[in-house]
């Protein structure tokens, strides 16, 4: 029986697919091209054949993971500098998370974990680009709701903000590929959604009765 031919768009696919995973992990400098290879069942030098050397393969990789953060952002950002803007993202953002786990934007979370259970530099990459893709928006959507009565409590610095809700949406995305007997929540589907939601707010300091109101809208 002779072997199907795989296109060459669906190998370099595979190329770059598996050469997000082991970057991921190894980061550049520890990555072998020979290991991306084995990775995507193929032959090293057909990676060749289709990316020149090792870092333009790295800085494929880098331009889809940025495309698919912008694509995500542009989804589930903050839209205004309100209370409502600021609230709306956070239900946007864990719904995503919840009720798509295993949807387009949501590999980079798992990437990321690991990353950090290796070098750490895909990681650290991706969060610096992602406090200076959403920094701004949330630090006017926060002042925004502090200035409107909507926050109270002490001010916190809005880069841990930022990071702590993506450190908790990150967990709950991996959480959410495990079988559903094995998963640790009380609840799932819009309750867990809800759950996340409120937690986060409330960590921002957003009122109660702020938090029901612009759900409500």
């Amino acid at each position: 029986m002779t072997k199907k031919r795989i296109p060459g768009s669906e190998r370099r696919d595979l190329i770059l697919a598996a050469a997000r995973r082991v970057f991921s992990v190894q980061g550049y400098h520890g990555a072998k091209t020979l290991q991306i290879a084995r990775e995507a069942g193929v032959s090293e030098a057909l990676v060749y054949r289709h990316y020149p050397s090792k870092l333009a393969l790295y800085r494929a990789v880098l331009r889809q993971i940025f495309r698919e953060q912008d694509q995500n952002y542009a989804q589930v950002g903050v839209m205004e500098a309100s209370t409502k803007g600021l609230v709306n993202a956070l239900h946007r953002y864990f719904r995503s998370i919840v009720l798509d786990p295993h949807g387009p934007g949501q590999a980079g979370y798992r990437l990321t974990l690991a990353s950090l259970a290796g070098d750490g530099y895909f990681a650290s990459l991706i969060y610096r680009r992602a406090q200076r893709r959403s920094m701004r928006q949330i630090e006017a959507a926060h002042a925004a709701a502090r200035a409107a009565g909507d926050v109270v409590g002490e001010p916190l610095k809005i880069e841990n903000v930022n990071m702590f809700v993506e450190h908790i949406g990150t967990m709950m995305n991996s959480i959410g590929l495990l079988d559903p007997a094995s998963r640790p929540y009380a609840d799932d589907g819009e309750a867990l959604v809800r759950q996340a939601l409120w937690f986060c707010c409330r960590g921002l300091g957003l009122t109660d009765a702020a938090i029901a109101r612009n759900l409500a809208d």
